[in-house]
Order: structure tokens, then C-alpha cells, then sequence
């Protein structure tokens, strides 16, 4: 009797230590983000929001830590990185998505995009779940499509207000060949330069102008090297939040969810504070002493009939056809179903 009352003893004593080791040391995933961008952007914003989400839903067994200003490398290295499992999670601009997956070239179909309501209207609907579903065969969960925002062009020898304007100016670009075809269509000499070295190219005065979102003209003090903002908004520029397939798929299907449902959060959060804060972003470029414009719908349309038609053709002549004209389809029902009624 004393020897099974010892048994059980000892077999509880077991269970327990097991079942305290077990809560104890379980194990924390931890997932590092790579992100270009400062900690005050709009896109990191998100991603902020999206850390507290996960970390508090899965309460703590998910870790998040976001590594911002390319501290673990350019946008093209970190989905490199991301897509070899060396690292967890990154976000980049589509340009150097389409490295990887072409059919990230529809996103830099120049003029595609009239307001932010289509682009988002687009991205969030079939069409633009489908261009992150795409990236699964290449080993790349897409997750959601942070905010960077409409691009716009500044430079120091004038003005754009029509096509016209840009004809000789060499303009820097990322390493994107859509967006250097764009420029090439009309009239400028682009030039690819990687967003780490964007200031100093400036700086030095190597080309005359570049391109990018405010909130990217605000951070990188583009008001010290160049006079004039014009608000072309040319393309409409989201950061997909892609995750290496692998490690996501290995997470309990609970912690997915929380995931997936968090990155949308975050999407979305970056959106409202990039809108709101574009509004604001203007006068504060001014009152640094840059002269800003915008463009009228007569010259952005004139902009649109030179370029896109040439650069269509080239993404379509590199990636799936029938995507890119289910892509424009997309757009052309979106603002059908605006004016519907009207």
C-alpha cells in the first residue's frame, strides 16, 4: 500500500514538473519587421499598432520588433531576406517587389489611381487579395498593404505643371523599371538611386529632382535641397507587409488569425494617419520655403495619355497579361460603381 501511495506520488510529482516546465520555458516566437522608413512614418505607425495587437491577443507568445531606417537592410535585401527565412517580416515598396513577383508591376502602372478611395477600393477588393495571395509560390506570405502614399515629384529648376515641364530634367527614381519607363515617357532622364543614398545624391546635386510621397519628402528633408513640390501624385505607392510563408505557416493556426487580423488593423491606421497628416504636410513644406503646386486634372490626364499606354504594354510583355487587364477591369468597375447613379 505504502509503495503505491509512493507511485503515485512520485507520478504526480512528475506530471506536475512537466506541466510547470511547460508554462514556464514554452517558447516565445519572436518576429523581427524590416522597414525603410523612421519610427514617426505613417507606414511604422501601422506596424506599431499591429505589434501591440498580436503581442496582446496571443499574450505574449508572439513577440514583434520593428527595425526601422533600414537597420537590417534596403527594401530589395530584406525581402531577399525574408524570402530566404533568414528573416521574419518586411514591408517595400512595390518596385522592389517586382524582383520577386511581377506581377507587383501592376502597382506601378503610372496614373492608375485618381484618389486614395480607388486605390484602397482596388487593393482591398478580389484584384488586390490576389496580388498578395500570388507571392505564396515564391515562399512569401502577403499580409496587407501598409500606407507610403501617392507619389509626387520635387526638383530645382521648375515648376511641373504639364507634361512639358519635366522634359530634360533628370530625375532621381527608385530601382523600379516601371517608374523609370514612366519618367522616360515623359521626357525626363531618370535615374535609379537607392532610398538610402537619396539625401546625399541630392545633396550633391548628381540629378535635379526626385520622387516620392510627402510624408518621404517631409522625413528625408527634402525642403534643404529642393525648391519646388509639385503634386503629381503619378502613382499610388502601398508597402505590402510580406512574411516568409514557411514560418508563418509553422505558427498555431490561432496566432495566424491574430496575425492576418492585425496586419489590417495596421494597414488601415497607417492610411487614416498619412491621409490626415498629408493635409498638414503641404503647409509645413511651404513654411520651409518650398514652392508647392499642384496639378490640374486637364495636365495630369495629358500625363496619363503619354505614359501609361507604353508602360501597360511593357508589364504586360513581363508578367501575366490576362492579371494586368483583370487589374485595369478592377479599377475601370470601381469608379463605374462611384458614379453609378449619379
Amino acid at each position: 500500500m505504502k509503495k503505491r501511495h509512493l507511485f503515485t506520488g512520485t507520478a504526480l510529482l512528475v506530471a506536475s514538473l512537466f506541466l510547470f516546465s511547460g508554462i514556464v520555458f514554452a517558447k516565445t516566437t519572436k518576429a523581427r519587421i524590416s522597414v525603410c522608413n523612421s519610427m514617426t512614418h505613417p507606414q511604422t505607425l501601422g506596424l506599431m499598432l499591429f505589434k501591440k495587437y498580436v503581442e496582446e491577443e496571443t499574450k505574449g507568445a508572439v513577440e514583434i520588433a520593428i527595425y526601422c531606417n533600414s537597420q537590417l537592410g534596403g527594401e530589395r535585401e530584406s525581402v531577399e531576406q525574408v524570402k530566404s527565412g533568414a528573416l521574419e517580416m518586411a514591408t517595400a515598396s512595390a518596385g522592389p517587389l517586382t524582383t520577386f513577383n511581377n506581377k507587383f508591376m501592376v502597382l506601378d502602372i503610372p496614373f492608375a489611381f485618381d484618389s486614395y478611395d480607388a486605390a484602397w477600393g482596388v487593393l482591398d477588393g478580389p484584384m488586390g487579395q490576389k496580388l498578395l495571395a500570388s507571392s505564396e509560390s515564391i515562399g512569401l506570405k502577403g499580409l496587407a498593404y501598409m500606407e507610403n502614399g501617392f507619389r509626387h515629384v520635387t526638383n530645382n529648376v521648375r515648376p511641373i505643371n504639364g507634361p512639358a515641364d519635366l522634359d530634360g530634367i533628370k530625375i532621381r527614381t527608385m530601382e523600379a523599371p516601371m517608374h523609370m519607363a514612366n519618367f522616360k515617357g515623359l521626357g525626363a532622364n531618370p535615374t535609379p538611386v537607392p532610398w538610402t543614398e537619396l539625401y546625399m545624391t541630392m545633396q550633391q546635386k548628381i540629378v535635379d529632382g526626385q520622387e516620392n510621397p510627402l510624408a518621404n519628402i517631409w522625413e528625408l528633408k527634402m525642403y534643404e535641397v529642393q525648391k519646388y513640390t509639385s503634386l503629381t501624385g503619378h502613382i499610388y505607392d502601398p508597402m505590402p507587409l510580406v512574411a516568409n510563408l514557411a514560418w508563418f505557416n509553422k505558427l498555431p493556426k490561432e496566432h495566424q488569425a491574430i496575425i492576418e487580423r492585425g496586419a489590417l488593423l495596421g494597414q488601415n491606421y497607417s492610411r487614416f494617419v498619412n491621409q490626415a497628416r498629408e493635409r498638414e504636410l503641404v503647409e509645413k513644406l511651404e513654411a520651409k520655403g518650398m514652392k508647392v503646386n499642384d496639378l490640374s486634372a486637364k495636365a495630369k490626364e495629358e500625363m496619363r495619355k503619354k505614359s501609361q499606354g507604353a508602360v501597360v504594354a511593357q508589364i504586360k510583355s513581363s508578367t501575366d497579361k490576362k492579371f494586368v487587364d483583370a487589374w485595369l477591369e478592377a479599377i475601370k468597375d470601381f469608379n463605374k460603381d462611384v458614379n453609378a447613379g449619379m
